[in-house]
């Protein structure tokens, strides 16, 4: 759980008695309930961590901090216009509200930053007369009705008997002597290492739900197609009755609804009761069964070329299942990014400002939906080492591969990101193209240019020979519906 009533008043207490003074150096907000700001004291700087994240909650000083994904947050651009060069100048706690107050001062200019640890949780910057200047928490301001030009109010009191409960509560935190912020340092290790593994699992369950949803789907596709695949014998059946009405035509009376025939087989002659359908001659009832055969055995080869495809796709997905289980934390938290992404069951990858594709590997491609969510994609999604590429010399999607940091693209792999760029592209349906990449942090918006409107330097050019082969896996590879682009 977060920190209890007692353990924030005595690390608060503890940050207003020895940082006061300290200098905001840098802030950071790389998720919308979770801050962090560098304070500069004599001889060091520290790293004071504001966490309102349900049981999470703490104020605590960290030697690391999360890491920042995509675009930084407005917030964060606000925490550092507005907080670098000031001064701390105290630190309170209202138990009561459940709020953290840290005011800060430069040159007779005064700003506050507030942390409410209540539900829901959130942070609010606030001007020097307590208006709002800036918030972070999804949906924290409209559930508090509190936008900035408004005057900050304090949530609502905690009744006294249950405010009196938590303040009974003792403290878990186990200072070392000798740190600068016993206190402090104490939280972090309190619920530090527990923050990052929550997130960790939180990445991994959402990089898994989209091929979770895929081996579901193909799966239950899987055993219809593989019982449609199963029906030969069916279709033979047919086959052999229709011969034998063939041959025996003279022996069928219109109106009859069956007829006992022999059958010459390899084990001898067999006596076969065959039903008919009154209405049809006899030259109907032996076309109707070929008729069935051959339905039949078109549905058989269909299946089965469709069950070697969904068999490739529960084995893809699997794959990919087992490859983000074998990730471990430090990878996880590379993917920072999909934090920022909605969360739910199979239709969240809809809500999401590209479209997914598996290329070699098990690799992930993401392609920009359209204008506004290119930028979205790679301006606020996509992590500075990330690998983007475009079609060059036309209009087309934003296409960005999700590396590793310090990871190698593999030359499989960059060529179906090519093909799928080229395909969402002026140059889609053309035998070639050339395709353009760079790493994202040598992309940048065109200053009033309209979406999707990049410049990029230091890329590399390529041209690429369309392959239907791939261009087909490609796009079949797609966790949603069929590609319309």
């Amino acid at each position: 759980m977060s920190l209890r009533p007692v353990e924030l008043e005595q690390v608060v207490e503890e940050v207003g008695a020895r940082l006061t003074g300290a200098v905001a150096q840098k802030a950071w907000c790389p998720l919308p309930r979770l801050a962090y700001l560098e304070l500069r004291v004599p001889g060091r700087s520290v790293l004071l961590c504001l966490c309102a994240e349900g049981d999470l909650a703490r104020v605590s000083v960290a030697d690391e901090r999360f890491p920042t994904p995509g675009e930084p947050a407005p917030f964060q651009r606000w925490l550092r216009h507005e907080l670098t060069g000031f001064k701390l100048q105290g630190a309170r706690w209202r138990d009561a509200e459940r709020v953290v107050e840290l005011d800060f001062e430069r040159e007779d200019v005064r700003r506050r930053l507030v942390l409410e640890l209540g539900a829901p949780g959130g942070l609010f910057l606030l001007s020097d007369s307590g208006r709002v200047l800036m918030h972070s928490g999804e949906g924290f301001a409209q559930r508090r009705n509190l936008y900035p030009g408004m005057a900050w109010t304090p949530p609502e009191p905690q009744p006294q008997d249950a405010l009196a409960k938590a303040k009974a509560v003792p403290s878990r935190l186990v200072p070392n002597e000798g740190e600068d912020l016993p206190y402090a340092r104490a939280a972090e290790r309190l619920l530090g290492a527990r923050d990052k593994a929550s997130r960790a699992e939180t990445i991994r369950r959402r990089l898994a739900q989209p091929y979770r949803a895929r081996l579901k789907r193909s799966s239950r596709t899987l055993e219809k197609v593989r019982a449609e695949a199963s029906r030969g014998p069916d279709a033979e059946k047919h086959r052999r009755l229709g011969e034998l009405l063939a041959q025996n035509l003279f022996r069928l009376k219109r109106g009859a609804t069956e007829v006992m025939l022999t059958e010459y087989t390899e084990s001898g002659a067999e006596e076969v009761r065959v039903a008919l359908d009154p209405k049809r001659t006899p030259k109907e009832e032996a076309d109707w069964h070929f008729h069935q055969y051959r339905r039949l055995l078109r549905g058989v080869e269909q299946a089965r070329h469709r069950e070697a495809e969904l068999a490739r796709e529960v084995a893809q997905a699997q794959a990919a299942l087992a490859q983000i289980e074998a990730m471990d934390e430090a990878l996880l938290l590379a993917q920072a990014e999909v934090l920022q992404l909605p969360a739910g069951g199979e239709g969240t990858p809809e809500g999401r400002p590209f479209k997914e594709y598996v290329g070699h590997g098990g690799a992930r491609i993401w392609v920009g939906r359209g204008s506004e969510d290119n930028d979205t994609l790679t301006f606020k999604v996509a992590r500075p080492w990330h690998l983007w590429l475009h079609a060059r010399g036309v209009p087309g999607s934003h296409v960005v591969l999700p590396l590793e940091k310090g990871q190698e693209v593999a030359q499989e792999v960059l060529l179906d990101a090519a093909h799928l760029a080229l395909h969402h592209s002026g140059a889609k349906g053309e035998p070639r193209g050339e395709v353009s990449y760079v790493p994202v942090k040598f992309v940048r918006k065109v200053k009033g240019g309209a979406h999707g409107q990049v410049t990029y330097t230091r890329e590399k050019t390529f041209v690429v020979r369309m392959e239907p082969e791939r261009l087909e896996r490609l796009l079949k590879s797609r966790h949603a519906e069929a590609p319309t682009s």
